[in-house]
């Protein structure tokens, strides 16, 4: 049983079963059960009939559930089955689903278990109401039949996708243009069937599974993988919009989740929440995106914060350390007096690509400040300053004697480019509302004769790797124009923003 603190608060398996009570409970457990020289009972996990067995009395006990879960399909751990359950809960709090009677969801390939309706309907005490598709056909049937086992025919509705169909929803609900539903979720088969389910071993050091593998090569397998399937799901999204208001699901590994991150930048959907599912030694991820602008899924705690909730009293803050640089030292000649002068010459940098820094509180030696960007105006500024010189130079030969030039700050970006940055960053006031695509914290202090620059990752779907691109930026406009340069010449200083 993968157990693990991390676990979400409300997950009842964050401490493991009593295996020897429920050996007594259900007899047929002891079949496979191990009793140790000091009399504990184990189950071995790399055994596929005692995670068969375990399922089934678990479902049995703390559900009342009775599953029939045939060999040679998938079998769900409980563990990460309720956090994800418990994570759609969170996101029904933020949004509002208290205040309905019904919930409406899909989940989008139930397999032979459909567990995840009918835990969906047995943790909401029957108020959400679940349409389970499948495409395969012998799931499907396995699927219905545990509906009916534990007479859920009323809450849950098993629906075949289409035979041979080319999408995931969209013909499925082609037929019921008028339907809606409060959520969409998703465990998708994470393995490219050109490669098949073996995990990379890319550096040897990758540990054994610690847990049988089970599950068709249907349930586990698809063209392309995760990404290529969730993409998919996004692509139809922008169809559907909402008809489904908030579109949901899970990830099985971490590149996936990056790939996935980027494609909403891409496409500019803003509206999104995260969230990552730790139970023993296995790591989910999941993201969460609307259309409806009633749903701000911003509201939503980011995964650093529920990890933060999870802890145990007493138990060290899992937040990442900020990445950290030192930016100017008297000792190497530097004329630099003042915190303020180092300040002013940061927020200069950062106004000049237009990001949003706001001051949340200032000393005699440290200033914290919130960075808020809506899109990646930091990027390829080595490219940038290239084609300002290149252009600058044709001009000067082709055009000696005229004033013809654009006018550029002093990181190479073009004054009538930055305009229009402003411009198009200004254009939509409901875009600014959604999730930022990135948000950090800017911790600039003086520590003895030194001054340091710290960034700190909180959200967004820039990910972590932004703040060091940021960094990055600012390090190699420090190069092009040093801080004692800026010092001596104040007054030239151009730099805005907010108390």
């Amino acid at each position: 049983m993968a157990v693990n603190e991390l676990m979400h608060p409300r997950n009842r398996y964050r401490e493991r079963p009593n295996f020897q009570e429920l050996v007594q409970q259900f007899p047929e457990l002891g079949q496979v059960a191990i009793v140790d020289v000091g009399g504990k009972v184990k189950l071995d996990y790399k055994n596929s009939q005692s995670l068969h067995l375990l399922s089934k009395c678990l479902l049995q006990r703390d559900f009342g559930l009775n599953l029939e879960l045939p060999p040679g399909k998938l079998v769900p751990t409980l563990p990460l089955r309720l956090n994800y359950i418990h994570w759609l809960e969170d996101i029904g709090a933020a949004v509002g689903w208290q205040e309905k009677e019904t919930v409406r969801g899909i989940d989008i390939g139930c397999g032979a278990s459909c567990i995840y309706p009918l835990l969906a309907v047995v943790q909401s005490n029957q108020r959400w109401h679940m349409v389970a598709i499948e495409k395969a056909e012998e799931s499907l049937r396995i699927a219905k039949a545990n509906v009916v086992r534990n007479s859920m025919e009323t809450f849950i509705d098993v629906r075949p996708q289409v035979a041979g169909g080319l999408t995931i929803l969209l013909e499925v609900l082609q037929n019921s243009p008028n339907e809606r539903f409060d959520f969409c979720m998703c465990n998708p088969p994470f393995y490219d069937s050109a490669i098949g389910v073996k995990p990379q071993n890319r550096t040897g050091k990758r540990r054994e599974p610690s847990n049988a593998s089970t599950g068709s090569v249907e349930e586990l397998c698809t063209e392309g993988g995760e990404v290529k399937f969730i993409s998919q799901i996004i692509q139809e999204s922008l169809q559907l919009k909402d008809r489904i208001a908030v579109y949901t699901t899970m990830i099985g590994h971490k590149s996936s989740y990056n790939e996935i991150l980027r494609e909403f930048n891409h496409i500019y959907i803003r509206n999104i929440t995260a969230n990552r599912f730790c139970q023993g030694n296995t790591t989910r991820w999941a993201v969460a995106w609307s259309f409806d602008d009633r749903i701000q899924l911003n509201r939503l705690a980011t995964h650093l914060e529920l990890e933060e909730e999870c802890r145990a009293p007493g138990k060290k803050k899992l937040l990442k350390k900020p990445i950290e640089w030192k930016i100017s030292t008297e000792q190497e000649g530097h004329k630099v007096s003042s915190l303020c002068q180092v300040k002013q010459y940061l927020l200069g940098i950062l106004d000049s690509i237009a990001l949003n820094v706001r001051i949340l509180s200032e000393k005699s030696d440290e200033v914290l400040c919130e960075l808020i960007a809506h899109q990646n105006t930091w990027s390829h500024q080595r490219r940038k300053r290239r084609c300002k010189q290149t252009t600058e130079d044709k001009n000067d030969k082709q055009f000696p004697n005229e004033n013809t030039f654009k006018s550029y700050d002093e990181n190479g970006n073009p004054e009538e480019k930055r305009q229009k940055l402003e411009a198009t960053l200004t254009q939509s006031e409901s875009r600014r509302q959604s999730n930022p695509y990135l948000k950090a914290a800017i911790n600039l202090n003086r520590k003895n004769n030194d001054y340091f620059l710290a960034l700190h990752y909180i959200d967004g779907a820039a990910g972590k790797d932004s703040v060091n691109q940021i960094l990055q930026f600012i390090q190699n406009s420090v190069r092009t124009k040093p801080i004692d340069e800026i010092c001596v010449e104040e007054n030239q200083v151009k730099a805005t923003f907010a108390d």
